[in-house]
Order: structure tokens, then C-alpha cells, then sequence
């Protein structure tokens, strides 16, 4: 019976699968059924991800049963619905806007759900009420949601602590400054809170993007931290954008240097 399960799955190209699916495949109770996929999850043959949800790892995955696909395939079914993207750190590291490799794959859906480790990886996920503008990708034939690469600095000004703070933000539109649609990222900041537009109008006159900037001022009431991530600790305000400064423009733009 074990090998029947393993020889199904290894006929497909998607190799995540449900507790339904091996049933129907084995024809069993739910009881032999259980107790199969418990046999194969000893020999690391399979790995649960949640509840009812597992991933079949073939033979390449070596004899520790370590997955070596790309994490991303397994977010859909850890999410079970498609208003989700992958976003903050998760999407500059695919869009080449960071060059820090995540331990953790950030995921933005419309409800409340738990942190949860899978597959060597943690996945840490996000409420937002607005799913934002994503991109579909393929990836080892699966396809998933990625956040744009205007929405993921967007996301990464509303919440720094997932992009390692205000200033990796810097970094990652001065890189990519070349490839970004300004016109699509002043939209979407218009359209998000009003610290979205402080932190990043506050970025752009720093990194002298001004002709972008001078699109997001408007008349600003009270101050906001420039990064909540950092110590409260407040070295000037910015009466122009709203804000209290707690990070010092050497560390905001200290990786200009190797530039």
C-alpha cells in the first residue's frame, strides 16, 4: 500500500497533497490510511505542512527527506484560498531589491492565521485587509501571488518590521529605482495609510528622487516614527512629511557607500 501511495505521487507534477487525495488513491479506510502515511512520515518520505495537507518528497530529496523545491509552492495549500501574495522581505529577495536570503517566507492574506514551520522553512503570515497589487509567477509548474515590486515597497513602508527595517526600504528602491513604475507606486501609496506616504516621501528626498516626492506632500497632521522597528528615540522631526526621525541618515543611507 505504501508503495502504491509513492508510486501515485511520484506520477505527478505537483507533490503536494491531501489526506482526501491519498485515500482515493489508496481506496482504504481512514484508519489504514492514517496509518500508511504515518509509516511514510517516519522515513521521511512525507512531510506534513498542516493539518490534512502534506508534501510527498521524492528520492531527490535525499535520504533525510530534506525538500530542496522552492518554498513558495507550498503557500497556496498552507493558505487554501487565492486572495493571498507572497510579500516584505520574501519578494525583494525575488525581486533582486535585497541581497538578504529570509529564513522566512512572508505571506500577506485577509485573515488572521498562525506562524507555522514546514519544509525547513517558517512561514509567518500577514493580516492586510486589501490583498494589493501581486504578479503571478511559475515556479517548478506551479503558479503563485507575489506582491509587485511597487506593492512590496509599499507593504515594506507600512510594516518596516518585516523588511528588516526603513532602511533595507532605502536600499531596495534606490536598486531598483530603474525598474520601478513610479506612476503605479504613487497610486498605490495614495491610495494606502498616510504613514506610507510620510516614510516614503520622507525615502525619496533623502535618496534625491524629489520629482517623485514632491507628488506625495500634502498637509500632514501630528508625527509618526520613521521606523517602529528602531529605539524610540527621537533625533529631529520632519515637519515636511510628519515624522519623528529615530534613524540617523548615515545608517538610512549607509550602503550608498559601496555604491
Amino acid at each position: 500500500m505504501e508503495l502504491k501511495l509513492l508510486f501515485e505521487l511520484e506520477q505527478r507534477k505537483n507533490f503536494i497533497f491531501t489526506f482526501a487525495e491519498a485515500k482515493s488513491i489508496l481506496k482504504s479506510s481512514d484508519a489504514s490510511v492514517k496509518n500508511i502515511i504515518k509509516r511514510l512520515k517516519k522515513k521521511k518520505r512525507i512531510i506534513r505542512l498542516q493539518k490534512g495537507t502534506y508534501l510527498f518528497a521524492p528520492l531527490k530529496s535525499g535520504k533525510e527527506g530534506y525538500w530542496s523545491e522552492n518554498a513558495f509552492i507550498v503557500v497556496p495549500y498552507l493558505v487554501r484560498t487565492d486572495q493571498y501574495y507572497i510579500g516584505f522581505l520574501s519578494a525583494m529577495n525575488y525581486w533582486g531589491m535585497t541581497e538578504q536570503i529570509p529564513q522566512t517566507v512572508y505571506v500577506v492574506i485577509i485573515r488572521q492565521k498562525r506562524a507555522l514551520e514546514a519544509v525547513q522553512t517558517k512561514f509567518v503570515f500577514v493580516k492586510k485587509p486589501k490583498r494589493g497589487d501581486i504578479v503571478k509567477i511559475e515556479i517548478q509548474n506551479s503558479k503563485v501571488n507575489i506582491s509587485s515590486k511597487e506593492q512590496t515597497i509599499i507593504d515594506g513602508l507600512l510594516f518596516p518590521q518585516y523588511c528588516l527595517g526603513i532602511d533595507e526600504i532605502a536600499k531596495a528602491i534606490h536598486s531598483s529605482k530603474g525598474e520601478l513604475d513610479w506612476e503605479k507606486l504613487i497610486v498605490i501609496a495614495k491610495k494606502e495609510k498616510s504613514i506610507v506616504r510620510r516614510r516614503l516621501g520622507y525615502l525619496l528626498d533623502a535618496l534625491g528622487l524629489k520629482q517623485y516626492s514632491k507628488k506625495l506632500e500634502e498637509k500632514f497632521v501630528g508625527f509618526n516614527w520613521l521606523d517602529p522597528k528602531y529605539s524610540k528615540r527621537v533625533l529631529s522631526y520632519s515637519k515636511k512629511w510628519g515624522l519623528k526621525i529615530n534613524v540617523a541618515e548615515s545608517d538610512l543611507l549607509g550602503f550608498m557607500r559601496g555604491y
